[in-house]
């Protein structure tokens, strides 16, 4: 054998070990995850963290890729947003009662339309979205966010702040509420501040903006997609309900805030289309220099560089009233008297509706998991070493679900014993007499033995060696 050919053969062995390590390491990995309570599958370079409970999806990392596979309870917790530029599958289900109280510790510098700067906070579901993260599929119901703060924040449903990031086929309904009072501040749909794509999502929101100080005249956004930014924004259903109370300067619009480049200096046609567009905005604006800039597609357009088709906001109702003296809210009734009425869990989320007895103000809040009627079949029986699987089928709506069976329990008081080892049987072997063979025939008997095996050996030791050589010599 070639110098090469060894070498060759050398580096097969080095390969194989190689590989075998590899299987071990990630028999070891896919062990780890499964032990924290972490489905992990692989589809193809798109691997992904499978996501069915609310402790899951708070310890998401920013960076991961996870995909829901069951609707999502965050009654009782305070979310806590993250800056994330991942990829993030909703998978078409949803999460219920998320809440946000406060803006994240992520700081980036915005602008108004007068390009001056302001380092600015956010909050959202997701406080930022970064460079290159998805979001799609993700249905946010009864989402909640009341925020107030001193400094300059965008608050959003979906991302308090997006660059150059995707939401695609995303929806959102709840409440975000902003109270701000420094220079720049604003509230969103969907989006707060940035840049990226917002494709066929959707908005059922109430958006409430409260400036808090009367004495500074600060620039202030709302919109039923976007507060402010230059995203793209198409085929997107928004209905919105909007209560903006400023003493400075309001850029309110249906579907967008504001219309400005950002990043500045990009060169980039932007697109606007297919949108639609319902409902109202009911605002003031406390400022002798007044500019009230209020409409149903966009409130101020600052860069034309964009296609705009297709977008219907005849259904949207500019309502500016006069009265500073206090805040536009909601539910302004001055005796309210709340009564509840509670639809119960089907086929569909279950929810309390809160309806003033006084002026009519209603709204749903508390919203509660599916209860499918199941019929179950079951396709292993639990037993005390394993789990058992079932498999249902909604008489109803026909939708269809797996669930585990847990293993079998014993009473209280009962414990197995392990059977005791029988005895080994006593064998008792017959004696028999043998003749005495003479001792020089037994002598010859082991020498001819002796013999045998040791022309075996020898032989054996030659073909090995010819093996060898010719191996060699190949």
């Amino acid at each position: 054998m070639e110098y090469n050919d060894i070498h060759t053969d050398r580096k097969r062995g080095i390969l194989q070990i190689l590989k075998g390590m590899m299987v071990v390491i990630l028999a070891f990995t896919a062990v780890f995850f499964n032990a924290a309570g972490l489905r992990v599958h692989a589809a193809g370079d798109d691997d992904y963290i499978e996501i069915s409970t609310a402790d899951e999806l708070m310890n998401m990392s920013p960076d991961g890729n996870y995909r829901l596979i069951a609707d999502i309870d965050l009654s009782g917790a305070e979310w806590k947003p993250i800056v994330f530029s991942g990829h993030f599958d909703g998978n078409s289900f949803s999460i219920l009662n998320a809440s946000v109280k406060q803006t994240g510790s992520f700081v980036r510098k915005t602008y108004d339309g007068n390009m001056k700067e302001y380092d600015t906070s956010f909050a959202g579901f997701f406080e930022v979205l970064e460079d290159g993260a998805e979001v799609k599929n993700l249905k946010l119901i009864n989402m909640r966010v009341d925020v107030e703060t001193d400094k300059p924040c965008f608050a959003a449903g979906i991302a308090g702040y997006m660059e150059k990031s995707s939401l695609i086929n995303c929806s959102v309904q709840g409440i975000i509420s902003l109270r701000a009072h420094e220079k720049m501040f604003g509230v969103g749909g969907i989006l707060g501040y940035g840049c990226g794509s917002i494709e066929r999502c959707s908005a059922d929101v109430t958006l409430v903006c409260t400036d808090t100080d009367a004495d500074t005249k600060d620039e202030q956004y709302m919109g039923g997609a976007c507060a402010a930014g230059y995203p793209d924004i198409n085929d997107c259903e928004i209905k919105i309900a909007g209560f903006d109370s400023d003493h400075g300067y309001v850029h309110d619009g249906g579907l967008v805030g504001m219309y400005i480049f950002y990043p500045a200096g990009i060169d980039y046609h932007g697109s606007i289309t297919g949108n639609h567009v319902t409902g109202k905005i009911r605002f003031f604006e406390d400022n002798t220099n007044r500019r009230a800039y209020c409409k149903g597609f966009i409130g101020e357009i600052m860069i034309w560089e964009f296609d705009n088709d297709r977008n219907d906001t005849d259904d949207f109702e500019r309502d500016e009233i006069f009265s500073y003296d206090k805040d536009i809210k909601p539910h302004e009734c001055d005796a309210p008297n709340m009564e509840e009425s509670v639809t119960a869990p089907s086929c569909d989320f279950g929810y309390t509706t809160y309806t003033c007895s006084n002026c009519g103000y209603s709204e749903t809040d508390h919203y509660t998991l599916k209860s499918h009627s199941f019929e179950w079949t079951i396709n292993k029986e639990a037993t005390i070493d394993e789990e058992g699987f079932k498999t249902g089928v909604c008489s109803v709506c026909g939708v269809t679900a797996e669930a585990v069976i847990p293993k079998l329990e014993l009473p209280e008081g009962v414990t197995l014993l392990e059977p005791e080892e029988e005895p080994l049987p006593i064998v008792v072997e017959e004696v028999t007499e043998t003749p005495v063979e003479d001792t020089d025939d037994k002598a010859d008997k082991k020498g001819g033995a002796g013999i045998i095996i040791a022309a075996v050996l020898i032989l054996g030791g030659a073909a090995a060696g010819a093996f060898v050589y010719l191996k060699k010599r190949r």
